[in-house]
C-alpha cells in the first residue's frame, strides 16, 4: 500500500482526534461516577469495582490474540495484501466466538462463590446473595457481547486509524453516561445503570463493526479466505508469549481490588476504585498517544535500520518521562483534594495509600516507551517467563502486606514486584535482543527520573498544603488554584530539567511547525494568503528532524556543505518547508550537523 500520509501525520491525527474526544467523554463519566457514588452509596461502588476486576481476569481467555493479529496485520496491510489481511480477520473472528463461549462457561462457573470475594458478611451489606449474584450476570453479559464483534476494531487500529475507534469510543460513552445519569436520577437502581452498560458495548462495536466493514470491503469480499497454516504456527507462538505477558499485567491491575474486597473490605476496595478510575483517565490520555504510534512503529521497524528505531526510541521515551514526572506529581498533591469534592471526605484515603497508587502508575507510565517497542517489533517471546514471575511475587506480596498495611500493603506489593521485576527484564530485553544498543544509559536514565519525580512531588505537596481545602464552592475555587499551581509546577520543573536535550528540541520544533500551519489556516480563511498543503511543514519536520540518525560523528564540513546545497535548492521549495529549514537554523546548528 502506498504510504500517502506520513507517520507523524497519521499519529498526530490519532492523537488530537482522541484527546478531544476523551476530555469531553471523562467529563461525562466523572459526573457519573460522581452521581452513582452519592445515591447507591460505597457498597454499591465496591460491588461496582470488583466486578469489573473480576471481569478483566474472565478476560484472560482472550490470550492475547488482539496483540498478536495486530502485530500480522502490520506487513500485508502496509503492502496492500487484501487476501492475507482478510484472512487474518477471518482467522481472529473465529477466535474470538470461541472465547466468547469460554469467557460465558467460566464466568457462570464463579457465580456461585461471589460471597467468598468479600470481606464482609453479606447479612450487613443492603443486598442480598441473589441480587449480587444478578449483578454480576449483567456485567458477564456485557463482557461477553464485546467479544462478538469487537474483532474488527484491530484492522483499524492496526492500519494507523485508531482515531476512528477513539471518537466511536468517546461519542458512545458520551451518550449512554448521560443516559446512565438519567437513569440513576429518576430510579435510583443498580439494574438500571447495568442495563446501559450493556447497550453501550453493543452499540459502540456495532458502530465499529460497520465501520471497517465500509473502509475494508475486501473483507466481505475474501470473507471465506482461509489462513496459511505457517501464518497460523506464528501467531499461535506469539500467542502463547503474548498470553503470559497479558497475565502479568492482569494480575498487576485487575485483582488489586478483589485482594482488597476479600482481605481488607468490600468499602475500601470501593474507595481504591475512585483512586482507579481517575488513574484510568490520565492512562486513557497517555495511552492515546503511544497507540497512536504503535502502529507507525511497527511500519518504522519493518523499514528502517536499529539506529534509526533507537533515534526515534529516545523520542517516544521522552513522552514516557514526562507523563510518568508530571502525572507523579499531580497525583501526589492533588488526589485527595479531588476526591473529597467529587465524592465526598468519607472517600478519602491516607496518604500513603495515595503514595502507593502514585508510585505504581508512575511505573507504569515509565515503561511505555519500552512496552511499545516490544509490542511493535512482536518481541513476545523473549521475556516470556517475567509476567510468572512478577504474577507469582505480586500475589505474595499483596496479600503478605494486607495483614500488615491494609490497602496499602496490597498496592505496594504489586508495585515492588514491577519495579524488581517487570522493569529490569523488559528493558534488558529491548535493548540487548531488540535495538541491540548499551542498557546502562537507560537504567540511570529511569533512575534519576525516578528520585527527580519524589523531590519535586514532595516539594508540590507541601507547598499545596498552604493552600486552603475549603468546603462547597469555595473549595472548588481553592483547588482550581492549587490545580493550576501544581501543573505549571509539574510540566515547568520537567521542561527545565531536560531543555537541553535532543529529544526537548525535536518536540519545541513540532509544536512550533503545527502552530504556525494553525496561523497560516487562519490567515487563510481571513484571505490574507492563498491555501497550502496540509501538512507539509509536519512531514518536513518528521523529514528533517526525526531522521537525524546519520553517522554522528561525520566532519562538520560535510553537514555544512549539505546544508549550502540544501539552500541552492530555495526555488524548488515550498514556504512550508522554509519554514521548518529556518526554525532549525534558529534553534542552533546540532541537527544541520548530524543531518546526512
Amino acid at each position: 500500500m502506498a504510504e500517502t500520509i506520513s507517520r507523524t501525520k497519521k499519529s498526530l491525527r490519532n492523537t488530537v482526534f482522541g484527546m478531544a474526544g476523551l476530555f469531553c467523554s471523562l467529563v461525562v463519566t466523572f459526573a457519573t461516577k460522581s452521581v452513582f457514588v452519592r445515591l447507591l452509596g460505597a457498597e454499591y461502588n465496591g460491588v461496582n469495582g470488583l466486578f469489573s476486576n473480576i471481569l478483566q481476569v474472565l478476560n484472560l481467555a482472550e490470550l492475547g490474540f488482539a496483540t498478536s493479529v495486530a502485530y500480522a496485520l502490520y506487513k500485508p496491510l502496509k503492502d496492500g495484501d487484501e487476501r492475507t489481511t482478510a484472512a487474518l480477520m477471518n482467522f481472529f473472528a473465529k477466535i474470538y466466538r470461541i472465547i466468547a463461549v469460554v469467557v460465558t462457561t467460566v464466568g457462570c462457573c464463579c457465580i456461585p462463590f461471589l460471597q467468598y470475594l468479600i470481606a464482609e458478611d453479606l447479612s450487613e451489606l443492603s443486598f442480598s446473595l441473589n441480587e449480587l449474584r444478578g449483578y454480576f450476570a449483567m456485567y458477564l453479559a456485557s463482557t461477553v457481547c464485546s467479544y462478538l464483534l469487537a474483532y474488527k476494531r484491530t484492522i483499524i487500529t492496526a492500519d494507523q486509524n485508531n482515531y476512528l475507534v477513539t471518537n466511536v469510543d468517546n461519542i458512545c460513552n458520551i451518550m449512554l453516561n448521560v443516559v446512565q445519569i438519567a437513569l440513576l436520577l429518576i430510579y435510583k437502581n443498580f439494574y438500571a445503570y447495568l442495563a446501559t452498560m450493556i447497550a453501550k458495548t453493543i452499540i459502540n462495536n456495532l458502530i465499529l463493526h460497520l465501520i471497517a466493514g465500509k473502509k475494508y470491503p475486501y473483507l466481505r469480499t475474501y470473507r471465506k479466505e482461509k489462513l496459511a497454516q505457517a501464518e497460523k504456527s506464528a501467531i499461535f507462538k506469539n500467542v502463547q508469549a503474548a498470553f503470559l505477558h497479558k497475565i502479568g499485567s492482569v494480575v498487576i491491575f485487575s485483582t488489586t481490588s478483589i485482594i482488597i474486597s476479600a482481605f481488607v473490605s468490600l468499602i475500601d476496595a470501593g474507595k481504591y476504585s475512585n483512586y482507579v478510575m481517575i488513574v484510568t483517565g490520565v492512562n486513557n490520555f497517555i495511552n492515546i498517544v503511544f497507540t497512536s504510534v504503535t502502529a507507525s512503529i511497527g511500519n518504522l521497524c519493518v523499514d528502517e535500520s536499529e539506529d534509526r528505531q533507537y533515534a526515534v526510541f529516545k523520542k517516544v521515551q521522552y513522552l514516557a518521562l514526562f507523563s510518568g514526572v508530571f502525572s507523579y506529581i499531580c497525583f501526589v498533591a492533588l488526589f485527595n483534594p479531588f476526591i473529597a469534592i467529587w465524592v465526598g471526605e468519607d472517600m478519602v484515603m491516607s496518604m500513603w495509600v495515595v503514595f502507593a497508587i502514585s508510585l505504581n502508575a508512575m511505573v507504569g507510565y515509565l515503561r511505555k516507551a519500552v512496552n511499545t517497542f516490544k509490542d511493535a517489533k512482536g518481541m513476545f517471546r523473549n521475556d516470556w517467563y517475567k509476567p510468572l514471575l512478577e504474577a507469582a511475587v505480586g500475589i505474595g506480596l499483596a496479600i503478605g502486606l494486607s495483614y500488615v498495611w491494609g490497602t496499602f500493603g496490597v498496592v505496594m506489593g504489586y508495585t515492588l514486584a514491577t519495579i524488581c521485576i517487570a522493569v529490569p527484564v523488559e528493558n534488558w530485553v529491548l535493548f540487548k535482543q531488540g535495538i541491540h544498543k548499551p542498557l546502562t544509559r537507560q537504567a540511570l536514565t529511569l533512575i534519576v527520573t525516578t528520585l527527580f519525580a519524589f523531590a519535586m512531588g514532595a516539594v508540590a505537596y507541601f507547598v499545596g498544603t498552604f493552600i486552603p481545602a475549603g468546603t462547597g464552592w469555595s473549595g472548588v475555587g481553592w483547588f482550581v488554584l492549587r490545580f493550576v499551581f501544581v501543573v505549571v509546577f509539574a510540566a515547568g520543573v520537567f521542561i527545565l530539567a531536560t531543555c537541553r536535550t535532543e529529544e526537548f528540541k525535536y518536540y519545541k520544533n513540532l509544536a512550533v511547525t503545527i502552530i504556525k500551519k494553525i496561523v497560516g489556516k487562519i490567515k487563510v480563511k481571513l484571505g490574507k494568503k492563498q491555501p497550502a498543503e496540509v501538512f507539509p511543514a509536519i512531514d518536513a519536520n518528521e523529514q528533517s528532524i526525526e531522521q537525524n540518525v546519520g553517522d554522528e560523528n561525520g566532519s562538520k564540513e560535510e553537514a555544512e556543505q549539505k546544508k549550502e546545497d540544501a539552500e541552492n535548492c530555495d526555488s524548488e521549495k515550498s514556504e512550508n518547508v522554509q519554514s521548518v529549514d529556518n526554525d532549525k537554523q534558529n534553534d542552533g546548528g546540532g541537527d544541520d550537523e548530524q543531518r546526512r
